[in-house]
C-alpha cells in the first residue's frame, strides 16, 4: 500500500460491499399457543421448572409437526439435544 499509495480492497458480498448486505435467506416464523404460568415470585421449585419446561418442549415439537409440511421440511425430524 506504501508503493502504490492506496490500500487495495477485495470486495465480495452482495454488490460487492464489503461486510455489506448478506444474501437473502428464507425465515420461517410461526407462533404458538401461550404457556400459561403461575408467579411463584422468590418461591421456585426444580419440580416446578421441571414440569413447565416438560410443557414448553411438547408444544415446541406439537409446533414443529404443524408447521413443517407448509415450510417445506416435510421429511424432517425435530432433535432436541
Amino acid at each position: 500500500s506504501r508503493f502504490v499509495g492506496i490500500v487495495p480492497l477485495v470486495f465480495w458480498g452482495r454488490w460487492c460491499i464489503p461486510f455489506g448486505i448478506p444474501n437473502p435467506r428464507k425465515i420461517h416464523v410461526v407462533i404458538g399457543t401461550a404457556i400459561d404460568m403461575p408467579k411463584e415470585g422468590e418461591n421456585v421449585t426444580q419440580e416446578s421448572i421441571d414440569k413447565y419446561h416438560g410443557i414448553f418442549l411438547e408444544e415446541l415439537e406439537a409446533l414443529f409437526e404443524r408447521h413443517k409440511h407448509d415450510a417445506g421440511y416435510a421429511d424432517r425430524q425435530l432433535k432436541i439435544i
